[in-house]
């Protein structure tokens, strides 16, 4: 998988779910220097940092590492969220 489209995905979720690195760091246990060399493309995203994000975020795993939605089984991307906010639905949490 490209990297940048990884760390698109990344920043996707993290404004979705308006998060700063702060918080990122605080959430995944990854350090912040480390988090932005990752999101400023300086350094290469780890497997280790992809398995946090989705464990910080469960209902975007399935987006996050293939780009695929499922959402009868709670796996959607931020723009879906985005979309049930705006509609005032909720979707399952994986």
């Amino acid at each position: 998988m490209n990297k940048d489209v990884v760390i698109e995905r990344i920043n996707a979720i993290l404004e979705t779910e308006k998060v700063t690195r702060d918080v990122l760091s605080a959430k995944t246990g990854i350090g912040y220097s480390r988090w932005n060399n990752v999101l400023q493309g300086k350094a290469k995203v780890r497997h280790s940092e992809i398995e946090a994000i989705g464990k910080t975020w469960p209902e975007y795993r399935l987006w996050l590492a293939y780009g695929d939605e499922m959402p009868e089984a709670g796996q959607i991307s931020p723009m879906t969220k985005s979309a049930q906010s705006d509609l005032g639905t909720a979707g399952k949490a994986g």
